[in-house]
């Protein structure tokens, strides 16, 4: 579900032209297989400890995450709070915390049809990379406004004082 065969179908010729380069993180039943087609271009780091993924994370300039079942998108958080603009499909908790400020949403559908926006998205940023960091900065802002430990107890005041006082309801996002 977290679609990393369509990432790289969706990448492959960008890989093969050299125009791109992927950090793969993680593993699962899909590991295996996907690293035996041989892509070009593709670092398989497989599983990490949390501890380490930012190391990665640290060194690229785009998250693309393809996931069609991602409730939560904590992985979307870790990389805009490195100031790395997120690419994902829009659905569930990716598509709540994606904004075009700060990154990519491609509509959610079939399968060949998240390839296409995948595949159309990642061309037009290895055509143009001038807007990788505008976006990274806002992402980072973002975090920083909305998703720090200071923030979220703000946001916990403001829901506190709206249940006691019977105000208006506060607007998070």
């Amino acid at each position: 579900y977290k679609g990393p065969d369509m990432l790289l179908e969706a990448a492959r010729p960008l890989l093969e032209s050299g125009a791109l380069e992927i950090e793969m993180v993680g593993d699962g039943p899909m590991l295996e297989p996907l690293k035996a087609i041989q892509f070009k271009g593709v670092t398989w780091r497989g599983w990490m400890a949390h501890k380490d993924v930012q190391s990665v994370l640290k060194t690229c300039h785009l998250l693309s995450f393809p996931s069609i079942r991602e409730f939560g998108g904590g992985v979307v958080l870790e990389a805009m709070a490195l100031g790395m603009p997120p690419l994902i499909v829009d659905y569930a908790g990716p598509g709540e915390l994606v904004q075009s400020a700060w990154g990519i949403k491609v509509p959610i559908g079939p399968r060949g049809a998240i390839v296409s926006q995948f595949q159309r998205e990642l061309m037009a940023l290895c055509a143009d990379r001038s807007t990788l960091a505008p976006m990274g900065k806002a992402a980072h802002a973002r975090i920083e406004s909305h998703f720090t430990w200071e923030r979220k107890a703000d946001q916990i005041m403001q829901v506190y004082e709206w249940i006691s006082s019977g105000g208006r309801a506060p607007e998070f996002f």
